[in-house]
């Protein structure tokens, strides 16, 4: 036994054994990274199958994920076209009542520079498409003093027409623009020297201008750019009252007369506020 174990023979069974546990550890490893041919199918089948399971539902998970992103999308959109129909609703009365304001602003202006005349200040409540030259309603009557043939002016005291018919709440006026009444406006034309007379009406021709009529040809002092004016010569409207200013004459064709185009000093076409003059005896608008 000591013989066995002695000398080289030691020396190599030790070595032969070192080999052979480097041997066993190296086998051990690489089977733990190798797998039966029945483990590798079956891992194969399961991959294939999953496959085959996962694509769909990816696919179905994705399109509602879609789905659902574009629902969110949508509500957001609809919220914010509503916030920014909002926002024009409140941009649009923004503007409405800075006109309003600034109208306002003017017909305080205008009574405070001419307190010794009754106003009766009122809003414009009806107005129809199919008479927009001729009349309009307002929100005053005869509750407020308001009757038949008073001037009516607009917010800086140009001259829009005259009553006619009130009730208690409300009134008629008929517009200077209005070309199917025969009724006109006794105006002349100043500049300084002496004054032209004539006839102020609508002009059917032009809507938003108006006819001076009756013209003397003999008249040579009335010029384009004067401003015309209420003559005074009918009890109806008191003199002064300003009108517009002359854009242009033409020859009646008679002979005797000529006209004028008058460009009105009222907008006719905004008209929300207006005065209602209350005319006194003798009384003249500067």
């Amino acid at each position: 036994m000591g013989r066995l174990f002695s000398g080289g023979r030691l020396l190599g069974f030790l070595a032969g054994l070192i080999v052979l546990f480097i041997v066993a550890a190296v086998t051990l490893h690489n089977r733990a990274f190798r797998s039966s041919w029945p483990e590798r199918a079956v891992r194969d089948v399961t991959s294939i199958v999953s496959e085959w399971l996962y694509t769909p539902t990816f696919q179905v998970e994705t399109f509602f994920s879609r789905i659902k992103n574009l629902t969110a999308l949508y509500q957001e959109n609809s919220a914010l076209q509503a916030l920014a129909a909002k926002d024009a609703t409140l941009q649009i009365s923004l503007d409405q009542i800075k006109q309003a304001n600034v109208q306002l602003q003017q017909m305080v202006g205008y009574r405070s520079t001419n307190p010794q005349y009754k106003l009766i200040a009122a809003r414009v409540t009806g107005r129809s498409p199919l008479t927009w030259d001729s009349d309009i309603t307002i929100s005053v009557g005869r509750d407020a003093g308001v009757a038949r043939d008073m001037p009516v002016l607009n917010q800086n005291g140009a001259l829009v027409g005259r009553v006619t018919s009130a009730s208690n709440l409300s009134s008629v006026v008929s517009l200077l623009t209005s070309s199917a009444s025969a009724d006109g406006v006794s105006a002349s034309i100043i500049n300084g020297k002496q004054a032209t007379f004539g006839i102020v009406s609508g002009n059917a021709a032009a809507p938003n201008d108006l006819l001076m009529q009756f013209i003397s040809q003999m008249s040579t002092t009335a010029h384009v750019g004067d401003l015309v004016v209420t003559s005074g010569l009918s009890t109806m409207y008191p003199r002064g009252i300003l009108i517009g200013k002359v854009q242009s004459f033409q020859l009646d064709g008679t002979g005797i007369t000529k006209s004028a185009v008058i460009a009105p000093a009222a907008n006719f076409n905004a008209i929300d506020y207006v005065f209602v003059l209350v005319p006194g005896a003798g009384q003249v608008i500067p």
